[in-house]
């Protein structure tokens, strides 16, 4: 089996939206978060957009190929909770679609959630997150998994 790499780390972030005093840079800043209300490290979070779904999304200068995804979810016990779900995206080359065989989906605080799925060729990847009725969603870190180029 090949070895993984995460590929986020090369990857540009952007987001529908992130609260003023939080950062897109936290997604994949190689920072090893301690727990989900750690605050050693800039977090992303879209405080105060209760109920919404939010998305996150890496983009890179050419295709990579992915088969996995850790997240590991913000909480701050101040509006930002664990999200009610979330999917995974990725475009291709004209349209968002649905990853295929997806595995995972966790919402556990402190640690990364993972979920496989089949491997997909893309430039583009999306987290679409889903917030419970009265809080907002927050991700410590996204990492995005693939064979080493």
């Amino acid at each position: 089996m090949p070895e993984q790499v995460d590929l986020a780390l090369s990857a540009t972030a952007s987001a529908s939206y992130v609260s003023p005093w939080e950062s897109l840079t936290g997604l994949n800043d190689g920072y090893e978060p301690l727990h989900s209300a750690d605050r050693g490290h800039p977090v992303y979070g879209n405080w105060d957009n209760p109920g919404t779904t939010q998305w996150v999304q890496y983009d890179w200068n050419e295709n990579v190929t992915i088969d996995r995804v850790d997240v590991y979810w913000f909480d701050d016990d101040a509006g930002i909770d664990l999200p009610a779900s979330y999917s995974v995206q990725y475009w291709n080359g004209s349209a968002w679609a649905e990853i295929g065989n997806a595995s995972g989906y966790g919402l556990l605080p402190d640690r990364y959630n993972t979920t496989i799925f089949t491997p997909v060729t893309t430039n583009r990847i999306r987290l679409n997150v889903k917030a419970k009725v009265d809080f907002s969603t927050g991700i410590q870190s996204w990492r995005v998994y693939g064979p080493q180029q």
